[in-house]
């Protein structure tokens, strides 16, 4: 992958982790109205950062975690390096995603890129609403896939507090690496689009949470037949 693609696909990235961080205050205050007291969640904090040198009469190069080798980057044409200059700084396009570290800790992987679980435990129960609720916050254009979690990770909701956290001794478990299934298809790697988005609606089941915060089904119930129906009639 080249150095600006690699860049374009971090950016999308963050755009995600950004988009499920702005749904969920939302999602909390209808929470908190309807006293739901359920385990809460936190998007991972990140930043995005670009490698360089901080004088633009060195030269540039790129740091041996980058992967990209300094010989081939001076072969380079200018359009594929892509540096900008700020102030005394040289900026590279070389870029980085950049999150708390986290530990050697286990995994919890809430659902697939195209795998979407129900679950009856609270913890995964709430992500199958919030699920539900990006979906519908989005005006039906997105739904988010591969969500997964350190599960065993808690910080203290005092940490963190807002004005939406309704219970001082609830915990958050820090979600991550997420990615969606978007209308336009154009939101980072594994992005399937409509196709995307229907297996999701295709699957996903319900929890209560979804009725307690008053979530629309995402599916019509599925009809009867005619002759469950005359089955139903002759039962009664």
């Amino acid at each position: 992958m080249s150095i600006l693609a690699n860049r374009d696909q971090l950016v999308k990235e963050a755009i995600t982790l950004g988009r499920a961080e702005n749904a969920k205050p939302t999602a909390l205050r209808y929470q908190y109205y309807l006293q739901l007291n359920c385990l809460e969640f936190k998007v991972t904090d990140f930043i995005l950062a670009r490698e360089g040198t901080a004088c633009v009469n060195d030269r540039f190069e790129p740091s041996p975690a980058s992967g990209v080798d300094s010989s081939h980057y001076l072969t380079l044409s200018d359009a594929e390096k892509d540096e900008t200059t700020s102030g005394t700084a040289v900026i590279s396009s070389i870029t980085w995603l950049l999150e708390r570290e986290r530990g050697d800790v286990e995994l919890r992987k809430y659902s697939g890129t195209l795998d979407h679980p129900r679950y009856s435990d609270k913890q995964g129960a709430t992500i199958n609403a919030f699920q539900h609720f990006t979906y519908l916050y989005s005006n039906e254009t997105l739904v988010l896939a591969d969500i997964q979690g350190k599960s065993n990770i808690f910080t203290p909701l005092y940490l963190h507090r807002s004005s939406e956290s309704h219970d001082p001794k609830s915990q958050a478990a820090i979600l991550f690496d997420l990615m969606s299934h978007t209308a336009t298809g154009g939101s980072g790697t594994g992005d399937q689009g409509e196709k995307g988005i229907q297996t999701s609606l295709d699957q996903h089941e319900c929890v209560q949470k979804c009725a307690l915060l008053s979530l629309k089904p995402l599916r019509e119930p599925e009809a009867l037949d005619a002759n469950e129906e005359d089955n139903d009639s002759n039962s009664e």
